[in-house]
């Protein structure tokens, strides 16, 4: 099944980091169905009619033309980068431009969730392709919003390509989803493994390590993936992150798969709040991708 992808475009550069990064993944790039999603930004100046809620006011309409063509240019760069770096015809790139009334991140998650794509892709706040668009740190405020669809927020390109994933999973249903979706996404892709990885406490049982291990087990191999590019990796550590933050390093990963949640979070915060691990593997991953599910 053909796989689709929103990304969200800023006006810097065409080689966006993750537009390469994508492009490092998939092995059947040109394959993707992707829509290059471009959000002009909001002015806090505007004067806003408080009945129908949209900006007026003088110079108004040549602000709009002029983001408008901003956004329009940026996206004809990533299309053309599309079609002369990754040698694509681009007939499946679609292209947006969002005039945003309700901010940034209220425009992506309506975006994804009308979309129906397989998953998000964000950049990490601070490099130059996001700069302008990831000002109020995006990645950061769609954590903390009730998602229903996979993010994936890229991160700076590694000097070297860099393939497989890493699924740390502790026995959430979040953790399960990403080994579903993981799985999914590149069931195809041959030339990358997936290592389960549970990060289990002093006292643990092996009994409860293997029951978490089965369960992933079964989603990849409903998604097609042979044991071969399977990998099981259990340690005792006092801390979650640092245990995943190592591991990511000496295993050299493409990206990280967490869920929003985990087993930790009470159920109170659990429909908002994503639990520390993953608001730290955001801000700590320095090369690696990290991708969230709800």
């Amino acid at each position: 099944m053909q796989k689709e992808l929103l990304l969200a475009i800023s006006d810097d550069r065409a080689a966006s980091y993750n537009l390469r990064f994508i492009k490092e993944v998939f092995s059947r790039f040109c394959e993707l169905k992707l829509t290059l999603f471009y959000v002009t930004p909001r002015n806090a100046a505007w004067i806003m009619d408080e009945k129908k809620f949209v900006p007026r006011g003088k110079g108004f309409d040549e602000l709009v033309r002029h983001t408008k063509a901003k956004g329009e240019k940026a996206l004809l760069d990533a299309e053309k980068w599309i079609m002369d770096v990754g040698g694509c015809s681009g007939e499946n790139v679609n292209t947006k431009v969002v005039h945003s009334k309700r901010g940034t991140v209220r425009e992506l998650i309506d975006e994804a969730r009308g979309g129906l794509y397989d998953a998000l892709v964000l950049g990490r706040r601070g490099f130059s392709w996001f700069e302008e668009v990831f000002a109020n740190s995006v990645c950061h405020e769609m954590l903390l919003s009730d998602i229903d669809f996979p993010i994936w927020v890229s991160k700076r390109p590694p000097a070297s390509p860099r393939h497989d994933v890493l699924l740390p999973v502790d026995g959430s249903d979040p953790s399960l989803r990403m080994v579903d979706h993981a799985g999914y996404m590149l069931a195809d892709e041959d030339n990358h493994t997936f290592t389960l990885f549970h990060v289990a406490n002093d006292g643990h049982s092996m009994d409860q390590s293997g029951d978490i291990f089965d369960k992933g087990l079964a989603i990849l191999a409903e998604n097609g993936i042979e044991e071969e590019r399977v990998e099981l990796k259990m340690v005792t550590r006092k801390s979650v992150l640092k245990a995943i933050l190592k591991e990511a390093r000496d295993g050299n990963y493409s990206a990280v798969g967490v869920g929003k949640h985990g087993v930790e979070t009470n159920d109170k915060a659990r429909g908002l709040f994503p639990s520390s691990v993953t608001v730290n593997l955001l801000r700590q991953l320095e090369d690696t991708a990290l991708w969230i599910s709800k």
